[in-house]
C-alpha cells in the first residue's frame, strides 16, 4: 500500500493511534500524514482526545439515579409520553400494581407453594393411608391374636349350651360354623399366614 487517499486516512487512522496496524500500512499512513495537512491535524487532534481519554477517571453513577430514571419513565410526568402496554390499556391505571416486580414475584411464589403443598399433602395422606393398611393387615396376621381369637370362641362355647342365646359370639355356634368351619382362613388353616 504505497498512497493513500484521505478518506482511506479516516478509516486507518483508528487502527494506528491503537497500533494495530501492518508495517505497509502503518508506513503509508504516515507518508500520507506527513504529506497531508488537514489529514495531520485530524491525526494530532485524535492522539490528543485519546490521550485525555485515558487521563479521564472513570465515574461512576450515583446510587439514586437509576432509582429516579426508573422512577421518571414509570410514574413521573415522561410517563404520560410513553405508549401504555395492552395489559395496563386493558386492567386501566390504578390496577398497575399488578404489573409491578414484587407483586408478580409474589403471586409466582404463592402459587408455586400451594402446588408444593397440594403435592407433599397427597404424598403424605397416601402414606398414612397406606401404613395404616399395613398395620390393620399386621395385626390380622398374628399368631397372638389368633390365638387369642381361638380361646375366646373356646369359652364362648362353653358358655353357649349352658346360658341360652347371648351376644354375638354364640351366633356363630349355633350357625353350625364352629373353630374348624370357621370363615377366616387363618382359623381354617389352624396358624398364621406369614408374609
Amino acid at each position: 500500500m504505497n498512497r493513500i487517499t484521505c478518506t482511506e486516512f479516516e478509516i486507518l487512522l483508528a487502527d494506528y493511534l491503537d497500533g494495530t496496524l501492518a508495517s505497509g500500512e502503518k508506513a503509508a499512513v504516515e507518508e500520507h500524514r506527513n504529506a497531508c495537512v488537514s489529514c495531520a491535524e485530524l491525526a494530532l487532534d485524535a492522539a490528543g482526545a485519546m490521550a485525555f481519554i485515558e487521563r479521564a477517571a472513570a465515574v461512576d453513577p450515583p446510587p439514586a439515579m437509576v432509582n429516579r430514571i426508573l422512577f421518571e419513565v414509570t410514574s413521573g410526568a415522561s410517563r404520560s409520553v410513553i405508549k401504555p402496554s395492552w395489559i395496563e390499556r386493558l386492567l386501566g391505571r390504578r390496577a398497575g400494581f399488578i404489573l409491578q416486580p414484587r407483586f408478580a414475584m409474589g403471586m409466582a411464589m404463592a402459587v408455586i407453594s400451594l402446588a408444593m403443598v397440594g403435592r407433599f399433602w397427597g404424598a403424605a395422606e397416601s402414606g398414612v393411608a397406606r401404613s395404616w393398611d399395613r398395620a390393620v393387615k399386621g395385626y390380622e396376621n398374628l399368631q397372638l391374636v389368633y390365638e387369642v381369637q381361638s380361646q375366646l370362641e373356646e369359652w364362648a362355647q362353653e358358655r353357649g349350651p349352658s346360658s341360652g342365646t347371648q351376644g354375638g359370639a354364640q351366633s356363630g355356634s349355633q350357625n353350625g360354623a364352629g373353630p374348624a368351619q370357621s370363615s377366616n382362613p387363618a382359623k381354617r388353616s389352624g396358624g398364621a399366614e406369614k408374609k
